[in-house]
């Protein structure tokens, strides 16, 4: 089933389904974006025991949420299927929604023997056939919010009215926060920083703002005090695989560098609760950041902005090509041409302006972001 063109929704999910199985998305962002999707879940099941499985690094995602049960660590890759497997078939439970749209999440949700199966359908390959209810709206959905919004709709019948993205985090995570920033003017666990966390790493190389701006950037941010106080701290923080980038950051930026004092998924959260600026590429941490009203710029050249929009006032987005038209897809565009959504085409100055109007638009103290 489908919306009706009136906007009215009738519901795919079971009104009685107890226990609940989720399939989420394998990247960070993803993931940060299908939060509004877990909550209206809750919501309009308030009864059901929900469970998210997706791969481990996933989980300090999802520590916290009060709508989120528990979370399954686990791979869809035949190495470890059959265990996998043998977990959820044992909690029986009686509806799942995949999230990715991949052949192997429904092949995986085929043989976990659950009845109910939802998704997305796709017309190019098997999929739809593995699924006993088929989403296909979600072709012409230009971005992953309003798929997820979409999806959560039709799934509960219900409209999902909010897409704000939501994380929590634990008492663990932001002790392992306030021992990463130790050494800086604030200590307390729950007392926010005057900081400035810079994300220089990605997935993809093209993806990636140079080294050298990201530290020139943060220093010019960094002394732009008034007469008398002390310049900003600055930190740098990326992935496990990130370690000489982040070093050479840290080294041109004099800032710490957090990955090499062990920073981690969860601790990234409560790291960021407490920052007063991220200077990010398009990648997981400027979804997290959103979660915690952190103000945000990001960066973004080979990849379209306009793919993972959020609800989310405190981010600046700075493109490398801010002229395309409407109807042209900067990831289009950027194997047609690369040097035209060539990452080194933002400027310094213009992330130290969005910086310094961000500064000017907040309207309350950090402190206000900081929750338990």
């Amino acid at each position: 089933m489908t919306p009706t063109a009136t906007g009215q929704f009738s519901a795919i999910l079971p009104a009685d389904a107890q226990r609940i199985l989720i399939i989420l998305p394998s990247w960070v962002g993803d993931a940060c974006m299908a939060t509004p999707l877990l909550r209206h879940l809750a919501t309009t099941h308030p009864h059901a025991r929900i469970v998210a499985f997706g791969k481990d690094h996933l989980r300090s995602l999802m520590d916290g949420l009060p709508w989120v049960h528990d979370f399954y660590a686990g791979s869809m890759r035949r190495s470890s299927m059959i265990a996998e497997l043998r977990r959820i078939r044992a909690e029986h439970f009686d509806a799942v929604l995949l999230l990715p749209n991949s052949s192997r999440s429904g092949i995986f949700a085929r043989l976990t023997g659950i009845a109910h199966r939802a998704g997305i359908s796709r017309p190019q390959d098997f999929r739809g056939w593995l699924l006993t209810h088929r989403f296909a709206n979600a072709q012409s959905l230009q971005d992953e919010v309003a798929k997820y919004a979409a999806l959560a709709s039709w799934w509960t019948g219900t409209p999902l009215t909010s897409r704000t993205v939501e994380l929590h985090t634990t008492e663990d995570e932001r002790t392992q926060a306030q021992q990463l920033l130790h050494d800086l003017p604030a200590t307390r666990a729950d007392a926010p920083c005057d900081l400035i966390l810079l994300n220089p790493g990605a997935n993809r190389l093209d993806k990636q703002w140079p080294a050298h701006s990201f530290a020139q950037a943060a220093r010019k941010i960094s002394l732009a005090r008034a007469a008398g106080e002390a310049p900003r701290p600055i930190a740098v923080t990326g992935g496990p695989n990130e370690h000489a980038l982040c070093a050479e950051v840290a080294k041109q930026s004099g800032g710490i560098d957090l990955v090499a004092r062990g920073i981690n998924l969860g601790s990234l959260k409560a790291v960021l609760q407490r920052t007063a600026l991220l200077i990010t590429n398009d990648t997981g941490p400027r979804h997290i950041a959103a979660a915690f009203a952190t103000p945000t710029i990001a960066l973004f050249g080979p990849t379209d902005c306009r793919k993972t929009p959020m609800d989310y006032p405190n981010e600046r987005r700075l493109i490398a090509e801010p002229f395309l038209p409407e109807d042209q897809i900067a990831d289009d565009i950027a194997r047609a041409c690369a040097g035209l959504c060539a990452m080194d085409r933002i400027c310094v100055g213009d992330v130290v302006h969005a910086a310094h109007a961000l500064d000017a638009s907040q309207s309350t103290h950090n402190s206000s972001r900081i929750s338990a």
